[in-house]
C-alpha cells in the first residue's frame, strides 16, 4: 500500500531550495516535475518485498534532480531520484548515468550505490525517468569534515587519490557502430575478462553535457559524438564552437560569431601533443562533501554521476571540490601564532590544514598517478580549460562576459605567437 503524507506531494514537485533574483518562474519552471507518487511509491515495494511504503520524503533537491528517501514496512530503506526537465536529453540522461554507475562500480572498482531499477522515459505508469538505488552507506563527509581532525582527513585524502587512481586505469575507445552509438572498448593494466565485459556490456554514445542539448540546440544536427577516433580531443573542442556558431547563426550575433572563428583558429594548438593527455576517460568533477560518504576512515559511497562523461583527460581531469583551495600554502603555523587573537588563529588554523591536504593532496598524486600530475601541471592547461569554457558560453546578449571572452582570446593569441618564435620551438 502506498502512502502519500498530507501536503507534501506540492513539495514533490516544486523546487523548494531556493529562491532567484531574476527569472525566478522560468527556473522554477525548468525544475518542477509532476509524477505519480503511489507508482513510484509501488516500484519500491515491489523491489523491497514490502507491503507498504511508511514514509517519503525529499532529502536532496539540486539544480537537476529530485532526490526522495522511501521507507518500507519491513525497515528497507530505497532511494529514488526523479531528474527536473533541465537535467539533460530525456532518455539519454537517465541511461548515461545508470551506464556510468554501473561501469564505475563493476568494471573500475568504485563505490557506488546500486540502481535497482530505473525509467529512461516517461511513458510509464510513475509519468517521469526515475531511478530506484540503494541508499549510500556511510555518512555523509558533509557533516563530519570540519569537526575532523587532519590525521582522520589524510586518510580521505588518500582515499581520494585511490579513486582518481581507478578512474585513471582505464581509457575509453569505441569500436563498431550501433545506431548512434559505439561499443565501448577499454585500454589500461586491466584483465582481458574485463575488456570482454565492456566490450559485450557498455557502448559509447552521444554527449549528455547540458550545453549541447539546451534551448534550441536539442532540435538542431550537430555533432555530440562519438567521434570517429575515439572521442578526439581536437574534434570535441572544435565540435563545441560549430554548435555554438549553428545556433548563434539563427539571430544576429556575428560579433559572437567572429570570436568563435577566432576561437576555432587557435584552439587545437593549445592541446597536448602526445596521445595520453587526451586520451579519453571518465570522471568525476564534483566530488565535493555532499556527494562523498565515509565508513571507518574510508569513503564507502560516492553519488551523483549524472553530469559525468567520457571525454578528453586533459580537459575533464581535475583535483576534488573538496581541496578546492586558492590560499598561500602554509604547512606550518607562522612565528607570531601566539600572539594573534582567536578569530586570527582560526583563520590561520584553517589556511594550514587547508594547504596540508592540498600538499599532501598533490604529494600523493605525483607519487601514484604521474599521468595526472602532468595533467594539473601542464603548461597554460587553465588557460585551455578558460578558451574552451568559453566556447561554450551562452551569452543571451549580455556584452560584459563577451568583452571578457574576447580579452581571453587576445590573450592566448599574443602568448601563442610568443611560444611559435621562440627558440627551439
Amino acid at each position: 500500500m502506498p502512502t502519500i503524507q498530507h501536503g507534501e506531494s506540492h513539495d514533490y514537485f516544486h523546487y523548494t531550495s531556493g529562491r532567484w533574483l531574476w527569472g525566478e518562474d522560468e527556473q522554477l519552471r525548468e525544475r518542477y516535475r509532476a509524477f505519480n507518487v503511489n507508482e513510484l511509491q509501488k516500484v519500491a515495494m515491489s523491489i523491497a518485498g514490502s507491503e507498504k511504503c511508511v514514509s517519503m520524503s525529499k532529502i536532496g533537491e539540486g539544480n537537476f534532480n529530485k532526490v526522495f528517501r522511501l521507507q518500507m514496512d519491513n525497515g528497507l530503506v530505497l532511494m529514488a531520484r526523479v531528474p527536473h526537465p533541465n537535467a539533460g536529453p530525456p532518455s539519454y540522461t537517465t541511461t548515461s548515468e545508470v551506464a556510468t554507475i554501473d561501469f564505475a562500480k563493476s568494471i573500475l572498482g568504485i563505490p557506488v550505490p546500486k540502481i535497482l531499477a530505473y525509467c529512461a522515459t516517461a511513458n510509464n505508469p510513475v509519468g517521469s525517468e526515475y531511478m530506484i538505488m540503494e541508499e549510500a552507506q556511510g555518512t555523509q563527509l558533509s557533516k563530519v569534515w570540519d569537526t575532523m581532525d587532519l590525521k582522520d582527513q589524510m586518510k580521505i585524502v588518500t582515499e581520494l587519490v585511490t579513486v582518481d587512481e581507478k578512474l585513471l586505469s582505464v581509457s575509453l575507445n569505441r569500436a563498431d557502430n550501433f545506431p548512434g552509438c559505439e561499443t565501448a572498448q577499454i585500454s589500461g593494466n586491466i584483465p582481458d575478462s574485463l575488456k570482454a565485459d565492456v566490450a559485450n556490456r557498455f557502448v559509447i554514445g552521444p554527449t549528455v553535457e547540458r550545453v549541447f542539448w539546451e534551448k534550441q540546440r536539442a532540435e538542431m544536427a550537430v555533432d555530440r559524438g562519438p567521434s570517429l577516433d575515439g572521442t578526439s580531443a581536437r574534434e570535441y573542442v572544435e565540435a563545441i564552437a560549430h554548435r555554438e556558431i549553428a545556433w548563434l547563426s539563427q539571430s544576429d550575433r556575428q560579433a559572437h560569431i567572429d570570436l568563435l572563428g577566432r576561437y576555432l583558429s587557435v584552439v587545437a594548438q593549445l592541446l597536448p601533443k602526445e596521445s595520453e593527455l587526451p586520451a579519453p576517460v571518465l570522471w568525476h568533477r564534483d566530488l565535493h562533501p555532499g556527494n562523498l560518504f565515509i565508513h571507518e576512515g574510508k569513503i564507502s559511497s560516492i553519488i551523483d554521476w549524472q553530469s559525468c562523461w567520457v571525454g578528453p583527460l586533459i580537459l575533464r581531469a581535475r583535483a576534488p571540490r573538496i581541496l578546492d583551495y586558492n590560499g598561500d600554502i602554509m604547512l606550518k603555523l607562522p612565528p607570531e601564532y601566539e600572539e594573534m587573537s582567536e578569530d586570527e588563529r582560526r583563520s590561520v588554523e584553517c589556511k594550514a590544514q587547508q594547504s596540508i591536504q592540498v600538499y599532501s593532496y598533490e604529494h600523493k598524486t605525483a607519487g601514484r598517478n604521474p599521468l595526472l600530475n602532468r595533467v594539473l601541471r601542464y603548461p597554460h592547461g587553465k588557460m585551455l580549460s578558460n578558451v574552451v569554457e568559453f566556447a561554450s558560453a551562452s551569452w543571451d546578449g549580455d556584452i560584459l562576459p563577451r568583452r571578457d571572452c574576447l580579452i581571453r582570446i587576445e590573450r592566448y593569441e599574443t602568448l601563442f605567437a610568443l611560444l611559435i618564435v621562440m627558440p627551439g620551438n
